[in-house]
């Protein structure tokens, strides 16, 4: 079974945030289970009494007998404005100091639209430690994505062009600069992707062009219930071939969803509504090529 940790460290009970940047991967992602073990119960409040659009959440995570993860979380949603809607939300964990934040928008302005993003992490309530800075400008048949790490000092540009109805093509260019070395020394990572979108499919692919590594995705929505997905990750360098499936199964109240890879790890999550204010969800993970790395996780959320 899985440890028992109760830590400070950033890298544990985290709950890393999300850009939005255009991902060609994003529909098999979603497919994609997140599981957890031990106990989990989520405690939800909206403050409609008062008027404000803000919403609250009591979070207490556990893996093992003891609390390992106690959070906080607030999110306030702002009223579509002349075509400009936004939120922002943050995630706090009292004892060690973590907080994460996210503040997203999107302004529409006719056929095209502009979608920006703020994410990050903080340890020691002071101390930055991931900070991502995404934008996004849709056009009827183009994309431009910008995103930039000033942390780390890296950044990346996406063009993603529709040469068909069907078929869309572009290239990401990705800068990392290696703070442990002069600026000549940093690199530009050109890579070229790819989605064609059938009538109930979604084939998209990824092309490293400095080390011809590979990522192909398979999505295809079988029925309005049962979605499947399969990724295949090709690394020439070590000879390394990584596959994955995962399929999501819907309900009017409830959500299956179950992956399994090469590198022998199943994973699954099952979220189910009980009534209008109460949740309930149960999740399982197992690595085959960890001796005793399984666990299961068993939670409640109440509105």
């Amino acid at each position: 079974m899985t440890a028992d940790t109760d830590t400070d460290d950033c890298d544990a009970t985290q709950s890393p945030p999300t850009g939005l940047m255009r991902d060609i991967f994003r529909s098999v992602n979603s497919l994609m289970p997140v599981p957890f073990t031990g106990c989990r119960i989520h405690m939800l409040a909206k403050a409609e009494r008062l008027g404000w659009p803000i919403t609250t959440v009591f979070k207490m995570d556990t893996n093992g007998p003891k609390p390992t993860g106690v959070w906080v979380s607030a999110l306030y949603e702002m009223a579509q404005w002349r075509g400009l809607t936004a939120s922002a939300m943050t995630d706090l964990h009292p004892k060690s100091g973590r907080w994460n934040f996210e503040a997203i928008s999107r302004l529409e302005t006719g056929d095209n639209w502009l979608d920006a993003s703020l994410t990050g992490q903080v340890c020691g309530w002071s101390h930055p430690v991931k900070l991502h800075v995404n934008i996004d400008y849709w056009f009827p048949t183009r994309t431009l994505s910008l995103s930039i790490d000033p942390l780390f000092k890296h950044c990346a540009f996406q063009v993603l062009q529709s040469i068909t109805d069907r078929l869309s093509l572009g290239v990401n260019l990705a800068f990392k600069r290696d703070i442990t070395c002069g600026f000549s020394e940093s690199q530009l990572r050109p890579n070229l992707v790819a989605k064609y979108a059938g009538p109930n499919y979604l084939v998209s692919g990824r092309l490293k062009t400095t080390s011809w590594a590979t990522k192909l995705a398979f999505y295809h929505h079988c029925t309005d219930w049962l979605q499947t997905g399969t990724m295949v990750e090709l690394n020439p360098a070590s000879s390394v071939v990584t596959t994955r499936l995962a399929f999501r199964i819907l309900s009017d109240t409830s959500v299956f969803r179950a992956a399994i890879d090469t590198n022998g790890i199943v994973s699954s999550l099952w979220e189910k509504r009980l009534g209008d204010r109460m949740a309930v969800s149960l999740s399982t993970f197992l690595n085959h090529a960890v001796e005793d790395h399984y666990g299961v996780g068993i939670g409640l959320s109440f509105e």
